[in-house]
């Protein structure tokens, strides 16, 4: 079925991909009902907005009776399977959609696409990098932060499109068919939603459910979850690994980033060379290096991207140095395994701000590795009693609190000396105390401005 041909289509949400659907599918002639349960003025804004392309708005509230005139629902991903709405499209057997899903129906590709637990921003900016060094027409989106419906709209057929996509967008996504994917890593994340890691990892799996032998899926060789999907596979599965000697897709071997291709092994740069630090960064290079070659990039164009690259906005971010102290912006370190990989990419001693709203997640190798490479931790947002208790059993007891993110910037300046790094990576979602981790970054950022010094 075409879009054009449903009756009406009803979009769930109105943050930027909600609002990205309902636009996208008004410019094509399609009847559209959009609902959000707030009714802030940001809200009423959008939804001006969407009055003017002739979308049906209905804020505040969530009538049952919208689902009973639609033939489509696309969800926004902040919208859990608990919202009435949704149990209501499942009772009456309505399809459900994710955004990046309705993109993939009005744009068919080719897809580059990005998921895991950690690092699928950096990976995706990369790949987008690797691409326009080759020379290859590209777009970035998704998760990353611009819709893939906006990011379509228009596209010049045969651009490439490289997305990140988060479990909740994968979650509702039916016939997206990428023609090279990669699942970076897999831990646990999002267990507040999801219920168990097995339903995590069966909605990441839906990245690849649709490729065919065609088709390229690359897996972490050294992550035991990832690897455990390769059996469910159709598609042709490349591995990378930082740790073993493989004979195709990427590794390392005697300090060089390799890459095995079509039976031609070429070495694209040395571990000091790549234009980030960390070995999660190394992954997400090597990942890099496999979806770039899937789409024809050659490699010496990129090696250039893997040694330019200088990394994204709020994901180990170096933002000042002050009386010798690094100051560092992890905001997207949304959850403990994040945060671990953060704390192993700089050098102890690092005083640590965590917290905020928890998943559901462990935090006994998160504990482990503080008491290891943490001089203290200031906790911060609705989690501080689950830390507080963990680092507690764990014998850490250098642990302060603070009530707000300027204050615990504040209070890591008079704990600092020169030579340590305070670290935000706070282990847990942002939305106790801000609208995203882009905004909770930002707010770390001007709160170190405002201690003074130079940036790093």
């Amino acid at each position: 079925m075409n879009l054009t041909d449903h009756k009406a289509v009803l979009v769930i949400g109105l943050g930027k991909s909600g609002c990205a659907a309902a636009a996208a599918l008004a410019n094509r002639g399609v009847k559209v009902i959009a609902t959000d349960i707030k009714d802030d003025p940001a809200i009423k804004q959008q939804a001006t907005e969407l009055l003017a392309q002739g979308v049906q708005v209905v804020l505040g509230r969530h009538p049952l009776e919208l689902v009973t005139v639609v033939d489509l629902v696309v969800v926004s991903p902040g919208v859990p399977d608990s919202s009435p709405l949704v149990v209501e499209a499942k009772r009456l057997h309505v399809p459900i959609i994710s955004e990046p899903e309705l993109a993939y129906r009005l744009y068919p590709g080719p897809y580059l696409a990005v998921t895991g637990s950690n690092g699928k921003t950096t990976t995706t900016t990369w790949v987008g990098e690797a691409l326009k060094a080759g020379g290859i027409p590209a777009v970035v989106a998704g998760n990353i932060g611009r819709p893939l419906t906006e990011a379509v709209s228009g596209l010049a057929p045969g651009t490439w499109v490289v997305a990140e996509l988060s479990s909740f967008q994968l979650q509702y996504c039916d016939q997206f068919h990428p023609r090279a994917c990669t699942i970076l890593n897999l831990s646990e994340d999002h267990l507040d939603r999801h219920g168990s890691l097995a339903a995590y990892q069966a909605a990441k799996a839906k990245i690849f459910a649709r490729q065919t032998k065609d088709d390229i899926l690359v897996l972490n060789a050294d992550d035991k979850y990832s690897t455990e999907l390769a059996q469910a596979a159709f598609s042709k599965v490349i591995f990378f690994s930082s740790r073993q000697l493989l004979t195709q897709g990427a590794w390392v071997e005697n300090g060089y980033l390799t890459i095995g291709w079509e039976d031609k092994r070429t070495t694209l740069c040395r571990i000091e060379e790549v234009g980030i630090p960390g070995s999660h960064n190394l992954e997400n290079a090597l990942t890099t290096a496999c979806l770039a070659r899937a789409a024809g990039v050659q490699p010496a164009a990129i090696a250039a991207a893997l040694q330019h690259f200088s990394g994204v906005e709020h994901r180990c971010e170096k933002v000042a140095l002050i009386n010798g102290v690094l100051y560092v912006n992890d905001s997207k370190g949304t959850n403990p395994d994040a945060t671990i990989k953060a704390l192993e990419a700089f050098s102890p001693p690092i005083i640590l701000i965590a917290g905020g709203r928890d998943k559901g997640t462990s935090l006994h190798e998160l504990v482990a590795k503080i008491k290891n490479r943490c001089r203290a931790v200031i906790l911060i947002g609705e989690a501080t009693s689950k830390f507080k208790q963990a680092l507690a059993q764990g014998g850490f007891t250098a642990v302060y609190q603070a009530e707000t993110l300027p204050a615990a910037v504040g209070l890591a300046h008079d704990l600092a000396t020169s030579g340590e790094t305070v670290l935000l990576s706070p282990a847990c979602a942002s939305f106790d105390m801000f609208l995203n981790y882009e905004q909770r970054g930002r707010v770390f950022k001007e709160a170190v401005k405002e201690l003074g010094g130079n940036r790093a």
